[in-house]
């Protein structure tokens, strides 16, 4: 396998479920990172050493495929490629196998380079991703629009805690994620199950900032918002199916 492609399994653990006995999505995208993460270690180019040199990665947009959740103690293999790179943009790609290595879940990313210190986008190094064999291409990939709806209910308040911040200085994007899915309530929550997201993220949450969460829900479709007293952090669209 290149070093554009790396997978790892695992047994999902309790503490990374639900009441719906799901793995909990946050869950499965901060497991998901970590082999993106193993990945780039491997190489030499882990989060530590980018950080040593100024720089981040940052997510911008996510779409996600989900056929099913994972279960408890269900072992999985999560495999991850960088596939290709432009200027600003690096698209990477996750996919989540069963044991008989059927795909349940697909995740599609859109990432760009951080400057720590002026928290600016940057051009992405070519060297960092030599290393990784990523080729470069002009090819801009697309996501789903993501529908602008008024929310007119009043939303819930969360405080953003220390530990809700990760290496690169601000709050990890699994974290939107609950967010998100918890203004939903136990009720529709323990009654559907997820289908598609997408979500995009606008601009960075710091520590210490209380954000709101704002949902509308459109019959199997419900809208999302993340704002702070600095506007909108991040939007994003999903899709259920009833139990």
């Amino acid at each position: 396998m290149s070093k554009r492609q790396y997978t790892e399994s695992l047994t999902v653990p309790y503490f990374d479920i639900d009441m719906t006995k799901n793995m909990k999505l946050s869950a499965l995208f901060n497991e998901i990172l970590w082999v993106s993460e193993s990945q780039l270690k491997e190489v030499g180019i882990d989060s530590q050493h980018m950080v040593a040199q100024g720089i981040g990665w940052v997510v911008t947009k996510y779409h996600l495929e989900i056929t099913r959740m994972p279960h408890l103690n269900e072992a999985i293999s999560i495999t991850t490629e960088a596939n290709s790179y432009n200027k600003f943009f690096c698209y990477r790609t996750f996919t989540v196998q069963d044991a008989s290595g059927q795909e349940i879940v697909k995740l599609t990313s859109n990432w760009v380079m951080l400057d720590i210190q002026s928290r600016k986008m940057m051009v992405i190094k070519s060297e960092i991703m030599e290393q990784l064999n990523c080729p470069y291409s002009t090819e801009i990939w697309r996501f789903p629009r993501i529908d602008l709806v008024e929310h007119t209910d009043q939303p819930i308040a969360y405080p953003t805690r220390f530990f809700d911040i990760d290496i690169n200085g601000h709050v990890n994007n699994a974290v939107y994620l609950d967010w998100m899915l918890d203004s939903l309530g136990r009720d529709f929550l323990m009654a559907h199950q997820l289908q598609q997201l997408d979500i995009k993220y606008e601009q960075e949450v710091q520590y210490g900032d209380t954000v709101e969460s704002f949902v509308q829900q459109e019959g199997l479709t419900t809208h999302h918002l993340i704002k702070t007293s600095a506007g909108i952090n991040a939007q994003a669209q999903a899709v259920w199916q009833q139990n």
